[in-house]
Parts: structure tokens; sequence; C-alpha cells
């Protein structure tokens, strides 16, 4: 391995200036931001300040970079000091030790794991920015070490896998970062194509398959790639795609809900709050670095707008918000190392309206979204099938046709999120049962009491797929089919229409479940559920409710649902013969931990179960369900009355009707407004 001399990777002199020089207010927050950060865990030696019991591998990352960034620009002893023990500390370190923690295969020859990647990439900062803190003799064993323990391993992996995941980005990421830092050309050219491979997993709207932390994960892992090379090897970075998910702020910005305090041990600053299908954190909110990235990057001007505007709404009013030991493992995303540089080069933002962002829109994963307005009250929020397959298979849970509802800056209908890998109970908070969709009970329980239910065998869906192989010629294998489709998203005035069919997800014996929700403004949602079998099935309908402070109140009257939480009310009728119980006391996560028992972990409770459940075994179903989203003073306003095949929607002020039927096929006429609108099968009119 024969080194070439490099210039600085991730900090051009250029940069370095405009930083120094920099008057700009934003740039001078985040300056201070860093030096805070950086000075607070000097007195410990390691990169477990914040977390004793947090293994070592999961900030070995960001606390590296962080001080090799602060060192490159304003330098001291006690900086270089705790730079060259805690590497020298870490990359002296038994090979096994990299290559995770227990719960990965240390089999040997070893192989590297995420965490080995992540090692590599605070490694290379340290080189790259702050080489300088360690003799000639400690330098060569720095650079041994990581292409032994790093580079080598990456490899392994790379070359005993053959799918296309978040895993095989992140393994290419740490093995080009470390490799660009090693000044190796040959190691950036072998490498570099592997990290372009990673285009391909993206959908081709620029969501992501797996969730929206996933997909965030493994951008982040790209965009330290495309840094690591655009300086000092530009004509490597010129291979790597920005476009595959740089096109996907638009995306990221229709999953964002708001900022408020979440209360518990996080505190009382305002935090984000995103849509979390499968597995992704409801504190979500886009990499700090990977929005700049974009905004300096990408040359698409209303994405890259859309980054920086992220980046302005969740990271400047917060510079300081921790924590700081989770970020780069993207369980709890923050700005880091490359915010001070990236800031030097971004764009001006652009707001999802001044961007002309649609209210009702659809994206390749399923992810659909509806807005009452971008300042608006409610936010519907639905997994429902994608068209494309799934690009990148990885985490996902039974959650097609499922849907989260926010009105008035609070979570109503909940997705339960995702707790440590090793929790046993992982496996229910995946399951179809603990999300707004349908279940089916196959074999009927002679006691029929409500804790029985969940003992009896349900029909879920199915949410472990298989993988998307490349092939030995390099050639990729077709995305992988999910079981749904989206049929339908439209909008005409305030009326939302999208219809999803996911039948396939379930298996024999379901042959069709399609379900279509009708929004109207900011308050009504009617769910109207088709569902069709080859042998008569229980239909259980499950709703899960936002309690993870314990202040919701429910109420249940017949077949209908009252729920108060703070300031909103939701009200939820059922019009058929199932009968509503609960609640079961379910889980609702904040956030991802890899240990269990953390911040961000839910208790029991947390979230609020409550089960329509049919009276009786059926081939054919048509149900439907109406959901009103109000402040809580104005929730009892709501009246319904359902006669045939006619509904009555009111409260002072607001009158909406619903004649048709929906047991066959979609035949609807709906009014409100003095206007008429026309729902035949997936298509919305209105009256001329």
């Amino acid at each position: 391995m024969e080194a070439i001399a490099t210039s600085n990777l991730f900090l051009t002199v250029a940069e370095k200036k405009a930083i120094l020089s920099s008057h700009d207010p934003v740039m001078m927050k985040f300056r201070q931001a860093l030096r805070a950060r950086v000075i607070e865990r000097l007195s410990t030696l390691g990169v477990q300040v914040e977390n004793p019991a947090l293994g070592w591998w999961y900030p070995c990352a960001e606390h590296l970079a962080d001080a090799a960034m602060q060192y490159a620009l304003e330098p001291t002893d006690a900086l270089a000091t705790w730079l060259r023990n805690t590497t020298l500390d870490i990359v002296r370190l038994p090979t096994s030790d990299w290559v995770g923690p227990w719960f990965r295969d240390h089999a040997e020859p070893f192989t590297g794991h995420l965490e080995t990647a992540h090692v590599c990439w605070g490694i290379s900062a340290v080189l790259s920015l702050a080489g300088d803190v360690f003799t000639d003799e400690e330098g060569v064993e720095v650079r041994e070490y990581l292409y032994k323990k790093g580079v080598v391993l990456c490899r392994r992996w790379l070359l005993k896998n053959s799918h296309l995941g978040n895993w095989r980005g992140i393994m290419a990421s740490g093995a080009v970062v470390a490799s660009a830092a090693l000044g190796d050309e040959a190691l950036v050219a072998e490498f570099t194509p592997e990290v372009a491979r990673m285009a391909q997993a993206f959908q081709p709207d620029g969501s992501y398959g797996e969730s929206l932390q996933y997909g965030n994960y493994l951008a982040n892992a790209l965009m330290l790639a495309y840094e690591s090379l655009i300086r000092q090897y530009p004509d490597q970075a010129r291979q790597l795609d920005i476009s595959a998910y740089g096109r996907g702020m638009a995306w990221m910005a229709q999953s964002m809900l708001y900022r408020k305090p979440m209360g518990n041990s996080w505190g009382q600053e305002p935090r984000a709050r995103a849509v979390n299908f499968n597995d992704s954190a409801a504190l979500f909110r886009p990499s700090g670095d990977l929005l700049l990235h974009v905004a300096a990057r990408y040359d698409d001007s209303i994405q890259a707008g859309l980054a920086r505007w992220l980046f302005q709404e969740y990271y400047e009013p917060v510079p300081t918000q921790g924590p700081h030991d989770l970020a780069t493992f993207g369980m709890l995303n923050d700005w880091g190392f490359l915010t001070l540089p990236l800031l030097t080069r971004a764009c001006k933002p652009i707001s999802p309206e001044a961007a002309t962002l649609p209210l009702t829109v659809a994206f390749s994963n399923g992810n659909t979204f509806v807005r009452d307005g971008w300042d608006g009250k409610s936010i519907l929020a639905i997994q429902g099938g994608n068209n494309d397959g799934v690009y990148a298979p990885g985490h996902l849970q039974g959650d097609l046709n499922s849907f989260m509802l926010a009105y008035n800056q609070e979570r109503l209908l909940v997705d339960p999120g995702h707790s440590c890998y090793r929790n046993l109970i992982h496996g229910l908070e995946s399951a179809t049962q603990t999300h707004n969709t349908c279940t089916f009970l196959i074999e009927q329980d002679m006691l029929g009491l409500q804790e029985d239910l969940a003992k009896i065998k349900l029909l879920e869906q199915k949410n472990v797929l298989s993988r998307r192989l490349i092939h030995a010629d390099g050639t990729m294998g077709s995305p992988v089919e999910r079981g749904g489709r989206l049929e339908a998203v439209q909008r005409v005035d305030e009326i939302s229409l999208v219809v999803s069919e996911v039948g396939h997800s379930y298996g024999y014996p379901i042959q069709e479940f399609a379900r279509c929700w009708i929004h109207i403004g900011a308050h009504v949602t009617l769910v109207i559920d088709r569902i069709q079998a080859s042998e008569p099935v229980r239909t259980v309908w499950n709703w899960l409710i936002n309690n993870r402070d314990g202040k919701s109140i429910s109420q249940i009257q017949g077949n209908t649902l009252t729920i108060r939480r703070h300031q909103a009310g939701l009200k939820l009728w059922h019009f058929g013969e199932a009968a509503l119980a609960g609640p079961v006391y379910a889980y609702l996560h904040d956030a991802y931990h890899p240990e269990p028992d953390q911040p961000g972990e839910g208790r029991p409770g947390s979230g609020l179960l409550f089960r329509h459940t049919d009276a009786k075994n059926s081939m054919t179903i048509s149900r439907l369900h109406l959901i009103v989203a109000d402040d809580v003073v104005h929730i009892d306003d709501w009246k319904a009355t359902h006669k045939e095949q006619a509904l009555a929607i009111s409260k002072p002020g607001i009158n909406i009707q619903l004649t048709g039927t929906y047991d066959d096929k979609l035949s609807i006429k709906l009014e409100t407004g003095g206007i008429t609108y026309l729902i035949t099968d997936c298509n919305l009119t209105t009256k001329s």
C-alpha cells in the first residue's frame, strides 16, 4: 500500500478562510456550538462521554470528526492531546473490537459490519483534518491499522454479500473514505464503483423503500463518500450520483410534521416530529450535513432549496440540541463536522409552499400525504402499496394500508415506531396488529375474551421480503414486490381521494383488501374498506392511539371511539356490526436505541390499541369508518347519521352529505360547501 501526498479531504484553504472570517449569524452560531460540544468532551478520554453504557462504536465517528474539524479551525494543545490519545486507543484495539458488538458475527477471518465503517469514518477525519497530532511513527501506525482493521474488513463484507441494501452503502462508504484518507488511488478506484452502485437503492423519485430513517442513513453515508472525494479526487466523485437521493428532498419535506417539545426525558426544547412508517423515529429530522450537502452540491434548485429550508427549520433554531452520540447511525440525527464548510456553499432556502409542493401527493415507496395547507391543521399520512416495487428491501413493518393522522400539532392515530432490535417486543411492534390497518382471525376462540384476541392465530401481512440481488455480471435484480398497489391519488378543491389495494401482502385466503380514504378539508376522513377472501375470515380493524405521556383520554360509546389529547380531539365511528374493545396497552416509541430500556423506548400503555372485531366470519366485507379531528372543545359538536346508503356529517357551520354504494365498487356522491363531487371506482370529479 503506497501512499501519495494528500491535501485535506474535508476542508480546503478557501473554506477555512471563509469560515473563520464569516460574520454570518448562522455560521457564527454553529461555530460556537461546535466549539462548545468539543470542549465539553475533552475532560474525558474516549468517545463515550454522554452515555458510558453506550457502545463506543456509536459515537465514534461523530465525536472524532467533530474534534478533528474543530482542531483544523482552532487548534489547541488540549484538543491535540485528546485527539491523539483517543485515536491511538481505538486503532490499537484488537481487530475483533473493530468488528462490532457481541451480536455481530465474530467468526474468523473477521468481516466488517456497520460499526467497522463508522470507525473508518472517524479515524479518516482525524487523519485528514488533524494528522499532525501524531508523531511520524504514530501516523504510520494509525494508517496501517485503518487499512488492516478497517478497509480489509469492509472489503470482506462487500465480497461476501451480493444484495443491494443500506448495509452495502455503509460498508462501501467506509472503505472509500478510509482509502481517500490513506491517499491510496488504487483503493479509491476499487471502491468508488461500489458507492456509485448504491444510487440504484433509491426509488425512482428519490424516496426510499425501507423507511425515512434508513433512507437518510444511506444517503448520509453516500454524502460522506462524495465529500471525501470531491476536493482531492474530483474525477472519482463525478461517478457518484447526488440526484439519486437529492431528488428525495420533497419526500423528506412532506414527511415532516412540526416542531414542539416532546416532554419526558427530552426536555422542553421543540423537537422535530415526522411520519415514521416502518423502522423510523418519530423524532426524525434529516441529517444536517446531508441537507447542506444537497443544498451546496445538487443542481436542482428546488430540491437544493428545500434541503436548505429543512436545515433552517430543524437545526438553526437549536444548534446545541442533543444528544450528540446517536447521529451517524441515524438513530437521532444531528448536524456534524461538515456543516461549517458546507454552509459556505449552500444555496438559499425554499419553503415547500414557495416550491409549490402539492398538498396531496404519493411517492414511489407508497408514502402518501394529504394536508389541508402547509400552514394548516391536519396531516393524513398513508402507507399505500408501492407500484414500483422495493428497490432496496430491509427492515419493514406490517403497515400496508395503515395511516397516521395529526391535528393541531398532535399525533392522534400513530405508528408504533421501533425499539431495540434485541427486545422481545420488537416483533410485535412490527406486526400488522399494532398498526392502523386490518388483521384477520383464522382460528375462532370459544371464550371470546378481549385478552384472548392477542393469542388467537392472526393472519397478518408478510413484512420480511427477499433480497434484491446483484448478479455476477454486475447487473441488478428486479425490485422486490411487497404485495400492494396504489390505485388512485387525486385532489379536487379540498377533497382528496386515495385508494390502495394490498391483499397479496397477507397471502391465502385474502384475495383483495382495498382501502379508500376520502379526506375532506381539515377535519373529516372517510375510510372505506372492501375485502374479498376465498374462505370466510373474521376481520379486525386496529386503531393505535398516541398516549406516550399518559395524557390521552378515551371514551367508548357503542361502536364509537372518542379521544381527547391536549388541545386536539378525535372521534371515530364504525358503521357495521363489529364490536369495539380496548384499550390494549401497546407501545409507542420515540426513537431507536441499540440498548434496551433507554430514552426513546416507549413504556407499556404509551400506545392505546383499540379493535373493532367483526361479529362473524365472511368472504366479502365492505365497511365504512368516519374519523373526525377537531379542537378538543369542539369534538363533541360533530354528529353523524347513517341510514342505508346515506351518511350525514355535521357540526355548526359544516354539513357533508354522502350517498351511494361501496359494496362491489365505489359509486359515491359527496356534497359539501354547495359543491357536488362524484367518486366512481378510482376517479374523483365535480358534478357539472
